[in-house]
């Protein structure tokens, strides 16, 4: 017998183990009756400085059966057998483009499916990607086909490695078990934040491509897909280039997990007519902090407690006449800014962390929300502009790096003139941010900040602004149906965050796994 028990909540200031078991006794739970015991779910209630509190559920597996009275605080844990599903061509080798979270966790759903999944990356595998980014942190010498963006375990590999989603699926428990099994720390599964972390993210992935290698996969990597063959609405096969060589292989399956910086693919499909309309993203700034302010504000006296990690933070402000958020995305505690470039003349910056989150300072982006066609009508409006900016950002520094403005000269409308104290490695670039954003996203920004501004904690003097943040989501969207296939090209399957169906590691994965038993397995 399984029960859980929720909301049991112990101050940080008291032993954790010690008041759970007293919980469990109000509960009825005799401790010599317990045959094991798991977290399901730990969380922070800091909302009172002074006293702040681990908030638990858990779950127990039972020796024996107890039974339930009308004031018992736990629930007994039904046990779901997911329906079983049959590969509908066994043996097949299948083609996956992109070895992201959808790419890579598809192709290992195709695998225990019996399915012989072949996954084309254009750009390194992550031990060889690893040192590409290293050198061009060192240089400023950019591989466009492996960065930050591309390259084996797609843009998330070097990030916060957040897991958080507000996706609801049933495949989340698998892609954290998963995770887990691949490398990553037991606590993502009850953490309500949960995390890995740029360094363990890399181990993750290497362990699962070798887990799909020896389920019978394959990995091409430097392998860019640059065509597709259509006849009649349906896939016919595709070019790609390898080593310098092109070469056609005739498949009428492909899985297209690409990225949301790939935009020469977008353009390659947009010449077959494939069915896509433009989408929503957002762009902004990354926002830097010590991170002991941001500590301070969220933990007060309580800063330094060795049960508490680096703290985070949300914040959103809506723009009601323009029906228009401001909000802050891929917080990164303890975290580096880096960049993010994968097209020649191009610069735009990100956020990353490593699993101890231990670093000096914290950064998150602040981005403005773009509509569907705020640029002009055509479908790749959004894209251009991302394009334009990250060019016009590259030009204002001469090279690859970043613009920089402290956010209280920002708010005063005058240029930095000293320089600042931050994580980014590369070239910096004092500037006024309305030198380089258009007026819907500085004043937006400035409405924003100047709200946030009654929380003296939250923007200090210390607090900086680096830019440009471009590439939050995919500006597009390829249209597919309920099974996952394109709409008008039969064969072909979009997934992830490159496809517009995704935001982040786990949503990305989960999208991969769904399409997958969607699209090419049975239930009997």
């Amino acid at each position: 017998m399984k029960i859980a028990i929720h909301n049991i909540v112990v101050s940080i200031k008291k032993n954790q183990d010690l008041e759970i078991q007293k919980e469990l006794q109000k509960a009825g739970i005799q401790k010599e009756n317990i045959k094991g015991l798991s977290y399901l779910k730990r969380s922070i209630d800091s909302r009172k400085k002074q006293d702040i509190k681990f908030v638990y559920s858990i779950e127990i597996e039972l020796k024996k059966e107890i039974s339930s009275s009308s004031n018992a605080k736990w629930q007994e844990v039904k046990e779901i057998i997911p329906p079983k599903r049959f590969p509908l061509y066994p043996k097949r080798e299948i083609y996956v483009v992109g070895s992201g979270p959808a790419g890579l966790f598809a192709a290992y759903r195709l695998a225990e499916y019996g399915y012989l999944p072949i996954v084309l990356e254009r750009g390194e595998s992550i031990e060889e990607r690893d040192k590409t980014t290293e050198n061009f942190i060192k240089t400023s010498i950019l591989n466009p086909n492996s960065n930050i963006q591309f390259g084996e375990g797609g843009a998330g590999t070097y990030s916060d490695g957040k897991l958080n989603t507000r996706v609801k699926s049933e495949y989340i428990e698998n892609v954290f078990q998963l995770l887990v099994k691949f490398g990553a720390p037991e606590e993502i599964l009850w953490n309500y934040k949960p995390h890995v972390g740029t360094d363990i993210l890399k181990i993750v992935v290497k362990n699962l491509r070798e887990a799909i290698i020896k389920m019978g996969g394959k990995f091409y990597f430097n392998t860019l897909l640059e065509d597709i063959k259509i006849q009649n609405g349906e896939l016919q096969g595709f070019y790609i280039q390898k080593n310098g060589m092109k070469e056609y292989i005739a498949e009428n399956q492909l899985v297209l997990a690409i990225g949301h910086s790939s935009r020469d693919t977008y353009r390659m499909l947009r010449k077959h007519g494939v069915a896509m309309e433009a989408k929503a993203f957002a762009m902004g700034t990354r926002m830097e902090h010590p991170r002991y302010e941001i500590d301070k504000m969220q933990y007060g006296k309580e800063v330094k407690n060795s049960l508490l990690e680096a703290a985070t933070y949300a914040v959103t402000y809506n723009n009601q006449a323009e029906k228009r958020g401001t909000f802050s995305f891929c917080m990164c505690p303890g975290g580096v800014i880096v960049n993010a470039a994968s097209q020649v003349g191009g610069t735009l910056v990100n956020g990353m962390s490593y699993s101890t989150r231990d670093g000096r300072f914290s950064n998150s982006a602040i981005v403005v929300g773009i509509k569907e066609h705020e640029f002009g009508e055509d479908i790749f409006s959004g894209m251009y502009f991302q394009e334009k900016l990250e060019k016009k950002a590259y030009d204002m520094i001469g090279s690859y790096g970043a613009l920089y403005q402290n956010v209280w000269d920002f708010l005063s409308h005058k240029k930095t003139k000293h320089e600042i104290e931050t994580s980014y490695q590369m070239k910096k670039t004092s500037c006024q941010m309305e030198k380089l954003f258009p007026e819907v996203i500085t004043e937006n920004l400035r409405s924003a900040l100047s709200y946030w501004k009654r929380n003296e904690e939250f923007i200090s003097k210390n607090v900086n602004l680096i830019a440009p943040e471009t590439r939050t989501s995919a500006p597009i969207k390829i249209l597919r149906d309920v099974k996952g296939e394109s709409l008008n090209v039969r064969g072909l399957y979009p997934i992830g965050e490159g496809a517009g169906y995704a935001g982040g590691i786990t949503s990305a994965a989960v999208d991969g796994m769904k399409i997958v038993d969607c699209a090419f397995t049975r239930v009997l």
